[in-house]
């Protein structure tokens, strides 16, 4: 019945004739052509022939839901899918970028709006997004007057290094190791293993776990290749809390952890540190030199 339907109403669009459809109590399907008669009534007739009722047994609710499937099979075939069909889904993944559905699903998007509503409409995104995000690097090379808001919003909050650049939201635990096979320097130097997410360059703030934030001295890591007592961390992890490992020279571990007040650490060598991460060479302005 439900194919039929459908057949019938592709035959209606296409010539312009009003239908209306007759189900008999008996099961039989009457349908006929009659001026004046909407497609309207034709599908609403169709869907309520097949709509489940408490009053069906085990074998119509069967029949209903057969005859239903090749109802949504055989109106997808004309491009009509349901909103809570999850085939509607996987077709909108097959749209150009450029077709107008793609362009009013993106006005969707950036006005966050359905499915983007806040709060969550980044969360559980990996790092594919950040591909979408890089184009708009090289959409502003291609054109320098490209007006991209988001990439002026994104660089505005580098440059004042606010929300997510915000260095003061990524304080994280670390292990101070004092390493033994260092060059004897009297400059307080701080190394990462070879794998670490903390790389060359980066300026880190530090102080012992629980000491005042007036006393924390800054550096510039230093990766060391034979300094393996750290393990590898993930982004995530990193993010998440995870305690990472960071080699102290003598000179560090002595400043971080006076030999007259902390005893404990002095004798087994290491201690816990507060640790705030800085981009890649750049430095806080209240911190414009290096522990000495």
């Amino acid at each position: 019945m439900s194919v039929a339907l459908a057949v019938v109403a592709v035959f209606a669009l296409k010539s312009g004739k009003d239908v209306t459809v007759k189900v008999s109590k008996n099961g039989t399907i009457e349908l006929d052509a009659r001026e004046g008669q909407s497609l309207t009534q034709l599908l609403d007739k169709g869907f309520e022939a097949v709509e489940l009722t408490s009053e069906d047994d085990a074998a119509t609710k069967a029949r209903k839901k057969s005859e239903m499937r090749a109802l949504t099979r055989t109106l997808q075939s004309h491009g009509y899918y349901a909103l809570d069909d999850s085939a509607l889904a996987h077709r909108i993944r097959g749209l150009d970028k450029d077709h107008i559905l793609s362009a009013q699903l993106r006005d969707v998007l950036y006005d966050l709006e359905g499915p983007f509503k806040l709060p969550g409409t980044l969360r559980g995104a990996d790092s594919r997004l950040w591909q979408a995000i890089a184009d708009l690097y090289d959409g502003i090379k291609a054109e320098p007057h490209d007006d991209s808001q988001l990439f002026a919003t994104l660089y505005t909050n580098f440059i004042e290094q606010d929300t997510v650049f915000s260095p003061y939201k990524h304080q994280i635990t670390a292990e101070g190791v004092l390493l033994h096979d260092t060059d004897e320097s009297d400059k307080p130097m701080v190394f990462t293993c070879p794998d670490s997410l903390l790389k060359q360059g980066i300026t880190v703030l530090v102080k012992p776990t629980g000491g005042s934030s007036n006393n924390m001295r800054q550096f510039t890591v230093q990766q060391d290749a034979v300094f393996h007592a750290c393990s590898a961390v993930t982004p995530l992890e990193f993010l998440s809390g995870s305690k990472v490992k960071l080699g102290l020279n003598r000179a560090a571990f002595d400043l971080l952890f006076p030999p007259l007040f902390a005893d404990a650490e002095q004798f087994y060598g290491s201690g816990t540190l507060s640790v705030i991460i800085y981009p890649r060479n750049t430095q806080p302005a209240r911190f414009a030199s290096s522990a000495k």
